[in-house]
């Protein structure tokens, strides 16, 4: 027996062993992958079965959302509140539908039905519809032409209130015109019957001026023409008088020296105050004002510029007055208050001072002609009508011509160099026949700045723009 090699065996066991276990993995291989591929089909069958029930459940959320959607019902609400509020729904807001049992596709037929009724009803409204739209076109196409026709008439209508109110205006412009002139004329008429009036209260108080005789003749008269006639007849009676005397005192030329003096010295001085008008009668010093006692206060007014003398002197030269007071009432028929406008210390307005001023007779309005050109500042302007306005004031009266019942002549002058004379031609000829006609009446001529004196006023004052009032002293 031949003998065995022990690595041999060995190999061969092992072997045997290796070829047993490499069987037994492969077996054991086999079922265990055999049993996975089994769970793996199970696992795959069981995932599709999972998979279909997944998409059913999908499907049928998809429909419950859809039909949640379609129906209105809120996420998560269950069937017994949506049946609740179909309930409610079908209750509140489809009380005609009373089909049963109620659902929403019978609720869908029955609103389908109940459209084709709206839309049954909707085609006929809106076949009334046109039917009035065409009526009312017509209608509105009738008005139109009623409207052209209206608007046509209008226009026609305007057309002749437009001519209509152009004659009017023309009418009315020559009524107004018409009525201008009758205005004026009436104006003219009433200044006429002012002046008129004013000329027969001065001619009623021009009878104190007549002779004794006359005085009786004219007290007697009543119409102002024939007191007029009587003062005519008296001053042409003067006016020979004065042509004598004149005649008279030419010939004292180669008369007696000493009569010539007597004579002269009997004539009155142009600067002197031919006589007292008033007095003072009292003198107020707290508040600055004297009574004035007058032989009458008829056409003094307030406002009215009084001169002061020492009644020493009856016949006072014109600047040895002792002051100015200045009218502010009249207290009666021969009283009047007087506020003091200028005097001094040294020589104070007493009682007993004689007043007087030359524009203003007791019981008369004086007349002032003003004549030439009247400069009253530096401007150069002709100021005549503020130099009237101031006379005016005064109490006296400015008139065009020189009378014999003149007061006084204002002589302006010519006008400034610079200005020329062109203009001033026809006032210098009414300038020269009212200077020879004072003349011829023995009417006194004076400059601006004398009247103004006699006003209480001078240049400086007017230039100013300001009056003096009641001054201290």
């Amino acid at each position: 027996m031949a003998t065995t090699n022990p690595t041999v065996y060995r190999l061969s066991i092992a072997l045997i062993v290796f070829v047993l276990l490499t069987f037994i993995l492969t077996i054991t291989t086999y079922l265990f992958f055999k049993q996975r591929m089994d769970e793996r089909a199970k696992a795959q069958v069981a995932e599709k079965a999972s998979s279909e029930k997944q998409e059913a459940l999908n499907t049928a959320q998809a429909e419950n959302q859809k039909l949640r959607e379609w129906i209105g019902a809120a996420e998560g609400s269950t069937l017994e509140t949506i049946e609740t509020d179909l309930n409610t729904l079908f209750a509140n807001d489809f009380a005609g539908f009373n089909e049963e049992p109620k659902s929403y596709g019978k609720l869908v037929s029955w609103l389908r039905g109940q459209f084709r009724d709206k839309d049954k009803a909707v085609q006929s409204a809106k076949t009334d519809q046109e039917k009035t739209k065409k009526e009312t076109e017509q209608q509105v196409a009738a008005a139109q032409k009623n409207l052209k026709a209206a608007e046509e008439a209008k226009s026609e209508t305007e057309a002749k209130r437009q001519k209509q109110e152009q004659d009017f205006q023309t009418r009315w412009t020559e009524h107004e015109s018409k009525q201008t002139e009758l205005l004026k004329a009436q104006k003219g008429a009433e200044d006429k019957a002012d002046r008129l009036e004013l000329l027969i209260a001065e001619i009623a108080g021009g009878g104190q001026f007549l002779s004794a005789n006359r005085q009786k003749d004219f007290t007697a008269k009543e119409a102002a023409k024939d007191r007029l006639d009587l003062i005519y007849a008296e001053l042409r009676d003067r006016a020979k008088v004065i042509d004598e005397q004149n005649r008279i005192l030419a010939s004292l030329r180669v008369a007696d020296r000493g009569l010539q003096e007597t004579v002269l010295a009997a004539t009155p001085k142009d600067d002197r105050i031919d006589g007292f008008d008033g007095r003072v009668i009292s003198v107020d010093e707290r508040d600055r004002s004297v009574l004035v006692s007058a032989s009458s206060t008829r056409g003094i007014r307030p406002g009215m510029i009084l001169h002061v003398f020492s009644p020493d002197d009856e016949r006072p030269q014109a600047g040895d007055r002792k002051g100015v007071v200045e009218v502010t009432s009249i207290e009666g028929p021969a009283l009047l208050r007087a506020t003091i406008r200028r005097d001094s210390n040294r020589s104070p307005i007493l009682a007993g001072d004689g007043v007087a001023t030359s524009l203003w007779t007791a019981g008369t309005a004086p007349e002032v002609v003003i004549v030439g050109w009247v400069n009253l500042d530096e401007v150069g302007e002709n100021d005549r009508e503020r130099l009237v306005e101031l006379v005016r004031r005064a109490g006296g009266r400015v008139v065009d011509s020189v009378t014999p019942m003149t007061a006084m002549v204002v002589d302006g002058g010519k006008p400034p160099v610079e200005r020329g004379e062109e203009g001033f031609a026809e006032e210098a000829r009414r300038q020269a026949r009212n200077l020879k006609t004072a003349e011829q009446f023995g009417v006194r001529v004076v400059g601006i700045d004398a009247l103004l004196d006699m006003l209480g006023l001078s240049r400086s004052a007017l230039t100013s723009n300001s009056l003096p009032r009641a001054a201290t002293r």
